[in-house]
């Protein structure tokens, strides 16, 4: 028996949009966004740092044994609000304490992982539920254009966060940790926010689970579909190779380029402004040419935008609109993620898509459980295996130097290592997902997406702008 959507579906679609673009602060703080700055000012190593991933990644693992409670509740939202409103709030505990401590402020580190620790085991427990509870929710034929669109405002929203951080950051001294507090607190204000709107999202009941079947082949029930487990598998390595580089980014670049805080907002900011375009046009592409051809698109252009890590030049500078002058980093990194931002928000959107298409409509709790515990198992070390490649060539410096005169740094050898990771592994493993009949091959994919469409768009452009034709005579 299929849900029963309600008359005010629209209502519930957009307060979940709207729910999710105000939580986008709290989660742009708690995945590596100032977070692994501030750490690295307290002092802390690398396998510290990269442990602000690993903390969050591993409370996936508790997914599966609290599905065999969570899918028993009739109402799912109750405890999706009770748990992620609680562990939200844990974010605030460090912020408080480098605010009033009067002593040495290095205990920050401890708390701040305890409380991406707490996080992860409290709110992991109810997050299949809200994917189950999504995916009920929005009607198959509209969930396309539903999670671009949702994820294009939340990227927004997301720009917006980025810009104001790096901004209120540059307000306080150099050697100052209270920016970095009052952004751990109001991330916390708004991630409860964020729950109080889901309050107003319509729940439709749950379909009912297969109580017959064991414990254990529940848990593998849905890694029988040849599908799923290898979409599963491709994510594992896809978020691996995430937490393998993105905790470090930052403060690359910090320590390398001696870059503000402003510098690095505006190139996150670059990155989500080109995600946010993706995410809009994305639902449209996804409906075209099938969501296995674009994402495997997607997937292999990935390491070609690694290159700009290669042309660095700390010595000189460039012009950017509005920023002015500023170091070359800044201007190579902007241009590079004008369009790597939009094609690593389109991977997280086929994700979306994919999980709510492949996941059975009976068990889909369980079925999400699974998909998010290997996740965060496989994507876990891949922090901690980061941070020791941080360390050790941070000991033991390679002897070369870019083509630019900069030296190479551990820094490089991470991106490498990722771009073999999405290549070699992640690639395949997409490339065994059925094709649907219907979708497109993967050439005519890449084709279209990255030389049709931008070759129509300039045309386009040319053939509708007033100023560019000539006025036609009587």
């Amino acid at each position: 028996m299929m849900a029963q959507h309600p008359p005010n579906l629209d209502t519930s679609l957009r307060n979940s949009t709207i729910a999710g673009a105000i939580g986008m602060f709290f989660f742009m703080t708690i995945q590596n966004g100032p977070i692994p700055l501030m750490l690295e000012k307290l002092g802390a190593g690398g396998i510290a740092i990269g442990l602000t991933t690993t903390l969050f990644q591993l409370g996936m693992i508790v997914q599966v044994p609290a599905t065999f409670y969570t899918e028993r509740l009739t109402h799912r939202k109750t405890f999706f609000s009770i748990t992620h409103g609680l562990a939200r709030s844990f974010l605030a505990i460090p912020g408080i304490y480098m605010l009033t401590a009067k002593e040495s402020l290095s205990p920050a580190i401890l708390l701040t992982l305890a409380a991406i620790g707490l996080f992860g085991l409290v709110a992991q427990s109810s997050s299949p539920i809200w994917f189950s509870w999504m995916a009920d929710l929005v009607p198959t034929d509209r969930s396309s254009s539903f999670w671009a669109q949702r994820q294009g405002w939340v990227m927004v929203t997301s720009l917006t966060t980025v810009a104001i951080t790096g901004w209120f950051l540059d307000l306080f001294p150099e050697q100052s940790l209270d920016g970095f507090a009052w952004i751990l607190i109001l991330a916390s204000v708004f991630g409860i926010m964020d729950i109080v709107i889901h309050w107003f999202v319509y729940e439709p009941e749950p379909q009912p689970v297969n109580r017959s079947l064991s414990a254990v082949k529940r848990i593998f029930h849905p890694l029988e579909n040849p599908d799923f487990r290898y979409f599963t598998l491709a994510m594992c390595v896809w978020f691996f190779g995430l937490g393998f580089f993105a905790p470090f980014m930052n403060v690359y670049l910090k320590t390398e380029f001696a870059l503000t805080y402003t510098h690095l907002s505006s190139i996150q900011m670059a990155g989500m402004l080109s995600g946010v375009i993706a995410s809009f046009v994305g639902g449209h592409l996804i409906s075209r040419m099938g969501l296995r051809t674009y994402g495997l698109a997607m997937v292999l252009t990935v390491p070609l935008f690694s290159i700009a890590w290669f042309i660095l030049n700390g010595q000189s500078s460039g012009l950017l609109p509005i920023l002015g002058k500023v170091p070359q980093p800044v201007v190579v990194l902007c241009c590079s993620s004008i369009i790597a931002g939009g094609v690593y928000a389109a991977v997280g959107l086929l994700q979306f898509n994919l999980l709510g298409v492949l996941s059975p409509a009976k068990g889909r709790t369980m079925a999400m459980a699974v998909h998010w515990s290997l996740i965060g198992a496989v994507s876990a070390l891949g922090p901690v295996a980061g941070g020791w490649v941080k360390d050790w060539f941070t000991a033991h410096p390679p002897n070369l130097t870019l083509v630019t005169g900069t030296t190479v740094s551990w820094f490089q050898i991470i991106i490498l290592i990722h771009d073999a990771i999405v290549w070699l592994v992640m690639f395949p493993l997409l490339l065994k997902i059925s094709r649907k009949e219907g979708e497109w091959p993967i050439q005519k994919g890449v084709a279209h997406i990255f030389f049709l469409a931008p070759l129509r768009a300039v045309r386009n452009l040319y053939t509708f702008n007033p100023l560019l034709v000539k006025p036609k005579k009587r």
